[in-house]
């Protein structure tokens, strides 16, 4: 594992260190194939068309694009399509899926460093889970969440705000890390800091959105460590 900066010798460290919130797809696994696989053969199953662009369905709730498809649907007609989706990512799908290079060891030195890990993610939760059990990635973090069919909202904002409620979580000194405009979006309107994750899917003016970019991730832990520092910093007093 590799060891986090230490910086001891020029800053008075708050022994807090913040939390980290983690995107999914697009952050921790290249998802990709999988749900982009399970959208197609839904679709041509239906004998709906395949748009020709389809980056812009990875991240965003499942509830959000299939309402993008069927624009005169009506309620039941778009939970129909979501729910032939979920049931081909149940079979296939979700283990179409690879962590990306750096992560592994990127997530074990903040653990070992001890930054408190959470994963906010619009897929469903139990395939978050799977997912990463699968990886053998799940007991990196204090907790997973995901979206869920009985929540009244299925907005990534929502969800973060369950996260910060729930865990008790400071708003002020959070980082959420993520791809896509949905995860900048949603940390702003929690208050929260956002990190982009250049690896993943988003683009140059998605990540612009964000308030530090991590080309790799092996940059996260020294950005992080960086800005806390820079919080902690305390003024020298001259004699």
């Amino acid at each position: 594992m590799v060891p986090g900066a230490c910086l001891c010798d020029t800053v008075d460290m708050d022994r807090s260190l913040p939390p980290l919130i983690f995107d999914l797809d697009g952050t921790l696994t290249d998802s990709k194939p999988g749900i982009l696989g399970c959208l197609v053969k839904t679709l041509e199953e239906r004998g709906l068309p395949v748009p020709a662009s389809l980056e812009g369905f990875i991240g965003p709730p499942v509830e959000e694009w299939v309402a993008y498809l069927l624009p005169e649907g009506t309620r039941e007609d778009h939970a129909a399509l979501a729910r032939d989706y979920r049931a081909c990512y149940d079979r296939e799908g979700w283990s179409n899926n690879a962590v990306y290079p750096g992560v592994r060891a990127m997530l074990e030195a903040l653990k070992e460093a001890e930054f408190p890990l959470y994963v906010c993610t619009s897929k469903h939760e139990h395939f978050a889970v799977r997912i990463l059990d699968r990886f053998e990635l799940g007991p990196l973090f204090s907790a997973i969440y995901g979206d869920k069919i009985e929540y009244a909202s299925h907005r990534k904002a929502d969800l973060l705000a369950r996260v910060l409620a729930e865990r008790g979580l400071n708003a002020d000194t959070a980082w959420m890390i993520g791809d896509r405009s949905f995860d900048f979006e949603a940390a702003r309107a929690n208050g929260v800091r956002s990190l982009a994750a250049g690896w993943g899917y988003g683009s140059a003016a998605e990540w612009a959105q964000a308030d530090a970019l991590a080309a790799t991730p092996a940059e996260v832990m020294g950005l992080v460590a960086g800005h806390t520092a820079a919080r902690t910093r305390r003024p020298q007093v001259l004699a």
